[in-house]
């Protein structure tokens, strides 16, 4: 009988792995029943020893670290020689962040066993596994060196429904510079190269149940379930006891998907921010410099040779994507999402692609669901190579694809008095097309390129496009980029060439004085402080823009709060004729009553009218453009309870018929909108008569009068109509912009409990 060894890897999941088999002592002759397993030395009490079976058991609560186990193997047919085991094991415990972060890939005709194991069957010797050849040309191919234990293999599982079909997931310890979009694009990237070395048919990188799943006949999202108790790959002379961790598609559009409270745990806080939970939920404190929600840094600059990697757009049946581009140039790529490489011959071919590109001034947009390419298309006015701000919002359904850009702000409107239907011409700002394919959904599941492309060169005939995407880089600013009301963290691109953090025109625009170019010294010698970001006016010169509760010049003075109490009211007359097309409103409040109306702009007969209210604990937004008959459109915020006594910030935008409606940064479960241009688009607003804070004042008689709506028990502060201050009595009765000519049952400062 010869003397044998096993090693066993152990990945104890957040340390809490509960006691199971990890493996056994490991003996190539005689049968199993003939033998009986002890200890060879002092029992190690972290393991237990079956001796029937030599099965070995890891107790809770083990150590990190590598422990060297000798046992003796008695044999019934040889009772005269006992021969000595030996049992080498690596315990190594996994977080739960790292598991979330990781990086996965599937193969075919193979098993866990075949993968991890060191044993050539066909000539009978001992050889590298298919687990350390991966490992080892990982690590060789990675930018900076990196040792080969580094590369932590710590899922390997047959799949549940496919016979000999295994699932591994991976990543890099101890670095952070490897997310998973990274790791998957250099596999992906290599995939030849690792089938070759590895004699092993790689069919999905970035494990994704949702591209194939026949179950969801509309949005999914890919869910990774994990388990406290680990499961064991147990091949002879090697053994791996990993992580339960398997992807499981849900038919829920995620960034939608409300129905799980927040909480820290799910709510991430980027660049170092600090989650907070509470009634309200969960939210972050975030240092200077990253103006997101949720501290994301919302702008990057490229400089026309650059790009930068995110993950890949999720598949929602209902999507909408926007973005802000800022560039001199005629030409560039804005973002694009697709395919990378050619396609293996004997894969499913998954075509589908979004690309959104700046060609010859004017906004391109190709999108394909897999089977045909849809190109939009939109002459604006004077193209968007002017070096100011542009926005384009793209809308993708099971009917059309659709693009906007500016809110359509170039259209030719004509309203009639006589009740005709309004002609709006959109031509210039927006173009539709229908949805005729068979696939109605985009999926993707390589990296989300800003900026730029990069992808080997192929022919688009074997994706069957009808149309390709110019690739070229862009050069100037992208700011803003939203997919379903998830704001995308810009600061920490997964990989990126040529491409910096912020908008560089715009930071030393801001701060002329100071050469450091990195954020902290920007945000540091910043105009507006720590309580205003800088932007740049229409006559091209730096500006302030104060955070909610802060006012002045350099952001520095913070605004004084109201309270309002039963049958209040502020009533406003206003300096300037308010925009017809567009209403821009954002005010802070606490509220404790389920109703109450906060703000109303309305035309001298209330006809046409625009409600920022709390109905039934909710936030809502309701208007109406049609003197003639009502018309009116209501968007809200439902998963959101506001009468919780804390202070929020809600934000209106309209622009025509389209609204937007945000509280306390407008992010997820924070935003709605109803960008669709139909019906009437101008709002008149009587300036003398029609702006209402606090509910509606109506006189019944002499030093009577009722208020409807009334918004009672709350607070009030820093109410902006159109970007400029109105006054909030009776701290401030008049401004520039306005003056309260009524106010009742108002009283300075938030007061109440």
């Amino acid at each position: 009988m010869n003397h044998d060894f096993q090693e066993i890897f152990v990945y104890n999941y957040m340390g809490k792995a509960n006691p199971g088999k990890i493996g056994s002592v490991f003996v190539r002759d005689g049968e199993l029943s003939e033998k009986t397993f002890m200890w060879g030395g002092t029992p190690d009490s972290n393991f237990a020893l079956e001796e029937d079976t030599g099965e070995i058991t890891m107790q809770q609560g083990t150590p990190e670290g590598r422990y060297d186990l000798q046992f003796r193997v008695h044999d019934s047919k040889e009772p005269e020689v006992d021969v000595t085991a030996r049992v080498s094991i690596t315990v190594k415990n996994i977080s739960h962040p790292v598991v979330v972060n990781s990086s996965s890939f599937r193969m075919v005709n193979i098993t866990p066993e075949e993968f991890i194991s060191v044993w050539d069957h066909t000539k009978e010797q001992q050889t590298k596994s298919k687990l350390h050849i991966f490992k080892e040309k990982f690590a060789s191919i990675l930018p900076e060196q990196i040792a080969v234990d580094n590369v932590d293999v710590y899922s390997i599982l047959l799949h549940s429904e496919h016979a000999r079909t295994t699932d591994v997931r991976f990543s890099i310890l101890g670095s952070s510079n490897y997310p998973p979009v990274i790791l998957n694009g250099i596999l992906l990237r290599h995939r030849e190269a690792f089938e070759k070395e590895l004699g092993v048919n790689i069919t999905m990188v970035g494990i994704d149940e949702c591209l194939y799943n026949e179950s969801c006949n509309g949005s999914c999202t890919n869910l990774l379930a994990t388990s406290p108790n680990p499961y064991t790959i147990n091949a002879n002379m090697s053994s791996i006891v990993g992580v339960q961790a398997r992807i499981r598609p849900e038919c829920v559009c995620g960034a939608r998907f409300f129905d799980i409270p927040e909480s820290c745990q799910s709510h991430m806080c980027y660049n170092g921010g600090r989650c907070l939970e509470g009634p309200w939920g969960a939210k972050c404190q975030c240092p200077n410099g990253y103006d997101g929600p949720r501290c994301q840094l919302t702008s990057r600059t490229y400089n026309g040779t650059g790009w930068s990697w995110y993950p890949p757009l999720e598949v929602c049946e209902d999507s909408h994507l926007s973005v802000e581009v800022r560039t001199n140039k005629p030409n560039g790529t804005i973002l694009y999402n697709g395919p990378i490489v050619a396609p293996k011959s004997d894969e499913n071919l998954l075509s589908d692609f979004i690309s959104l590109e700046i060609v010859n001034s004017q906004p391109r947009l190709l999108i394909d669901f897999g089977s045909g390419t849809q190109e939009l298309y939109v002459p604006t006015k004077n193209g968007l190579d002017d070096n100011k701000w542009h926005r384009i919002d793209v809308f993708w359904n099971e009917e059309e694809v659709r693009m906007v850009v500016d809110f359509c702000l170039g259209a030719t409107i004509m309203e009639y008095e006589d009740g005709n239907p309004t002609e709006f011409d959109g031509s210039n700002c927006q173009a539709i097309s229908s949805i005729s394919t068979s696939n109605k959904y985009l999926n993707v599941n390589t990296p989300l390129q800003i900026g730029g492309m990069v992808v080997e060169n192929f022919d688009p005939l074997t994706y069957q496009w009808s149309h390709m995407p110019l690739g070229r880089s862009f050069n100037g600013c992208i700011r803003k980029v939203i997919h379903n009301s998830q704001l995308l963290d810009l600061a920490e691109p997964e990989l990126f060439s040529f491409s910096r953090p912020g908008c560089t025109s715009l930071d030393m625009a801001c701060n002329p004085s100071t050469d450091d170019s990195s954020l902290a010294s920007i945000s540091e010698s910043s105009p507006c402080g720590e309580h205003g970001n800088c932007a740049i006016s229409s006559a091209g010169a730096p500006t302030c823009e104060c955070h909610p509760g802060w006012f002045a010049q350099s952001c520095s003075n913070s605004t004084v709060p109201s309270t309002f109490d039963k049958k209040n009211y502020v009533k406003y007359a206003l300096s300037f004729t308010p925009d017809r097309f567009i209403t821009d409103l954002q005010l802070r409040f606490r509220a404790r009553d389920e109703n109450g109306e906060l703000f109303r702009a309305a035309d001298q007969h209330n006809r046409e009218y625009g409600i920022l209210e709390i109905k039934d604990s909710r936030l809502h937004f309701r208007y109406n453009l049609n003197s003639i008959q009502k018309e009116e459109k209501d968007i809200w915020l439902s998963a959101i309870r506001v009468d919780d006594g804390e202070w929020h910030t809600a934000k209106v935008l309209r622009y025509g018929s389209a609204a937007m409606l945000t509280i306390d940064g407008g992010e997820g479960r924070r935003y709605n909108d109803s960008i669709v241009f139909s019906g009437n688009q101008m709002m008149t607003v009587d300036r003398y008569d029609g702006i209402y804070l606090g509910g509606k004042a109506e006189y019944t008689g002499i030093r009577r009068f009722t208020v409807h709506s009334d918004y009672a028990n709350g607070c009030i502060d820093d109410v902006r109509f159109e970007g400029k201050i109105l006054p909030l009595p009776p701290a401030v009765n008049g401004t520039r912009w306005g003056q309260a000519t009524m106010a009742t049952n108002v009283k300075r400062y938030c007061t109440f409990q």
